[in-house]
């Protein structure tokens, strides 16, 4: 990522209100730091060992500081040390309303341990750190620094500069399909990093494909336009390497399915949704989007066949004189009370039957094929069948993994469905992009 050095010898950061220091042997390096500052309070991390050079540095500070001392016993142990951080520092934050950007943390003294569970606790919630160090230590260059020579190194939190960690975690949510958490995660953290146009932009573009993946096409492109909008300005001196190529390819794929009528682009999708649907293990809803691809199917067939007399498996009023006499003669293709005719997905198969549909033929072929007992034994209706008694249709029952994977079949053998994969992906997030 593009991001400023993290280390500054001598710029210090913004106003400091409270300082966290670790407290070992060495109380100089500590002075040191809190003189620079004088913060109206200072909280110690120390072990019972290193309590009295605590209390040695808070009365050898002339302003007079409100103290706290975060005091742990197994301090050569990462965990406790790490543990009892944890514990405290929410609470006295709570307590002294200290912002957590004007706290300094200071992770000189101390065990190497105790500096390690100071790091690892205080980049959760703090920005500011520094180290005092200095060029002329006892012990020929390798002890503690000399009395007098200490100078201070201030640096940001590397989770800060580069948010890592909740890039790596948005990336794991945008693969599982939960785009609103992954977009909550970006903005949380865009006011926390040095490009926080990019992070709302891509926090957007993420929103826009929960709404695609939640089948809602208009919001979906209302977000996706906006998405496009931040982040064309900031991809354009080479657009083809961020997301901007994926953001319009879906822009123009969910305008496609805003349409009113069904289309075999609003077909395909609804197929990519049952698949990514079954990879997140949502058995039940995505059977049920795989359903209405199969209806889906049928009435589009049925509207090729009939010249549009049929739209999403209804024929209106002034159309049904002009129907076929080959779907008129049908017993189910007879207007209901309103004038309208409407079939069901086995009827929708029937009547394309009727009109010499050759891979409806094969449909009502098996659906109509009996056992030598007379029992039906149509491989069709048993996979759509699981499917209306699934606790999400008509039943109790989960459709599950093996379900939807007969109805995969069915629909791949009878429909020619293409369900290996899926024909319009949803891109993975790359970590690149927020470099």
């Amino acid at each position: 990522m593009s991001t400023p050095e993290t280390t500054a010898l001598i710029t210090p950061p913004p106003p400091i209100t409270a300082a966290l220091v670790s407290v070992g042997g060495a109380s100089a390096p500590v002075l040191h730091v809190l003189r620079q500052h004088r913060p109206p309070y200072v909280w110690y991390f120390c072990s019972p060992a290193s309590r009295h050079y605590a209390d040695n540095i808070q009365r050898q500070l002339d302003w007079h500081p409100q103290a706290r001392f975060i005091e742990v016993e197994r301090f050569e142990e990462l965990g406790p040390c790490y543990r009892e951080l944890r514990r405290k520092l929410p609470e006295i934050l709570a307590e002294t309303k200290v912002p957590p950007a004007e706290v300094l943390v200071d992770y000189t003294g101390g065990t190497k341990t105790m500096s390690a569970a100071l790091v690892l606790a205080a980049i959760e919630l703090f920005q500011q750190f520094s180290y005092v160090g200095g060029e002329q230590r006892e012990k020929a260059g390798l002890g503690i620094v000399v009395d007098g020579q200490e100078r201070t190194l201030y640096q940001t939190n590397p989770w800060t500069q580069l948010a890592l960690r909740e890039i790596e975690r948005a990336r794991d949510l945008w693969a599982g399909c939960q785009f609103e958490p992954a977009a909550a995660v970006l903005r949380t953290v865009a006011p926390r990093v040095p490009l926080p146009l990019r992070f709302e932009a891509m926090s957007t573009l993420a929103e826009g494909m929960a709404a695609r993946h939640r089948l809602d096409f208009s919001e979906a492109a209302r977000r996706l336009r906006e998405a496009i909008g931040r982040l064309r300005p900031i991809f354009e001196a080479d657009p083809t390497r961020g997301p901007l190529p994926l953001a319009e390819a879906t822009l123009k794929l969910c305008e496609a399915c805003t349409q009113t009528a069904t289309s075999q682009t609003l077909l395909r999708e609804l197929l990519d949704n049952a698949l990514r649907t079954a990879a997140q293990g949502r058995y039940e809803d995505a059977a049920a989007r795989l359903y209405r691809a199969m209806e889906m199917q049928g009435q589009l067939w049925l509207a090729e066949a009939t010249g549009g007399l049929f739209a999403n498996g209804r024929c209106k009023p002034e159309n049904v004189a002009q129907l076929p006499d080959a779907m008129k003669s049908l017993p189910f293709c007879q207007p209901d009370d309103s004038g309208d005719i409407k079939l069901s997905l086995e009827q929708t198969f029937r009547a394309l039957a009727a009109l010499g549909h050759q891979r409806a033929r094969a449909i009502v072929a098996d659906l109509d094929a009996k056992d030598p007992t007379g029992k039906t034994r149509s491989r069709f209706r048993a996979a759509t069948e699981k499917r209306n008694s699934s606790i999400l249709a008509h039943g109790v029952l989960p459709i599950g993994r093996d379900g939807f994977d007969q109805m995969k079949t069915i629909a791949t053998e009878f429909l020619d469905f293409d369900l290996a994969h899926e024909a319009n992906p949803i891109l993975p997030l790359d970590p690149r992009w927020f470099e």
